[in-house]
């Protein structure tokens, strides 16, 4: 037994033989904090003050890492789940926004007074010069050829070709197009054509004398070959009579937005006198 004690002595004295500058280096650091804690001197306070804020900010942000770890799972499904939600979000809205569309369609289908059939526009013409819009209806659904398509707000165009389930219509916005039509106010008769420019077209024919006011409407007339008359086709937006020759140049702002429209209606009725009664233009919700 003494022989098993004496080994250790033996052992432990080697240790502290072979360690003892770290020991002491040890044992002066203790004997340091332990004289900074009880020193009293303000600059030494102040030194252990701040050394004890800066420990503490370092263990607190030390205390953060394994937390990040830990959550790091966690963190990965919240964010799945936020997508998720976000994605939800957009076709709610979506489905929304398209509720509130079909509710004003049959609003305006129930008070029409003509016969219509709605339809859905699924191609739109990439050529700007020859604006049309494939619709998905078309013979089996009694479309035919020069049948008006009109929206909730007003003219769209006509009709130049049908087949069994399609249909094409040519906008107001074509260099082709031309429209009989008439100033809502004072029934001053012109002709409806695209100049160019976007959601615009001008109303040609009105000497520069008469009375022309922007904020007019402007309506398809009775002239029209193709077109059935009361039809609201825009507003007058600008008056121009420094011009050459006797017609103002006169542009007339679209009451139908073509970059946003999407669904249309198809007049079947094609006989000018079921559209010819009085406040009949009034039908259309007007976007002044």
């Amino acid at each position: 037994m003494f022989w098993k004690l004496k080994n250790f002595l033996d052992g432990f004295y080697q240790i502290i033989d072979v360690y003892k500058n770290h020991f002491v280096f040890l044992f002066l650091i203790i004997i340091s904090a332990i004289l900074l804690q009880t020193n009293t001197n303000p600059q030494i306070t102040y030194f252990r003050q701040r050394a004890i804020y800066v420990s503490a900010l370092i263990g607190e942000q030390l205390g953060r890492i394994p937390r990040v770890w830990q959550y790091e799972d966690e963190n990965r499904t919240l964010e799945l789940q936020n997508t998720e939600l976000a994605k939800r979000n957009i076709v709610l809205e979506d489905a929304y926004l398209e509720n509130i569309k079909l509710r004003q369609m049959l609003k305006f289908k129930d008070r029409f007074p003509l016969n219509t059939i709605p339809a859905h526009i699924i191609m739109k013409a990439p050529d700007p010069n020859l604006s049309t819009i494939t619709l998905d209806k078309g013979r089996d659904d009694g479309v035919r050829e020069y049948q008006n398509v009109i929206t909730d707000r007003g003219l769209v165009g006509i009709i130049t070709h049908a087949e069994d389930r399609y249909s094409v219509c040519q906008i107001m916005l074509d260099k082709t197009f031309r429209a009989a039509a008439k100033i809502q106010r004072t029934r001053l008769s012109g002709i409806v054509l695209w100049q160019g420019l976007p959601n615009e077209v001008g109303f040609y024919g009105v000497l520069k004398n008469l009375d022309v006011r922007v904020g007019d409407v402007v309506l398809t007339s009775e002239y029209s070959e193709f077109f059935l008359p009361n039809f609201r086709v825009g507003i007058v937006n600008e008056i121009n009579n420094e011009i050459e020759g006797i017609f103002k140049n006169i542009h007339v702002k679209t009451s139908v937005d073509f970059d946003m429209i999407e669904d249309v209606f198809i007049v079947t009725d094609t006989t000018k006198a079921s559209s010819v009664r009085i406040g009949f233009e009034n039908y259309f919700f007007g976007n002044e």
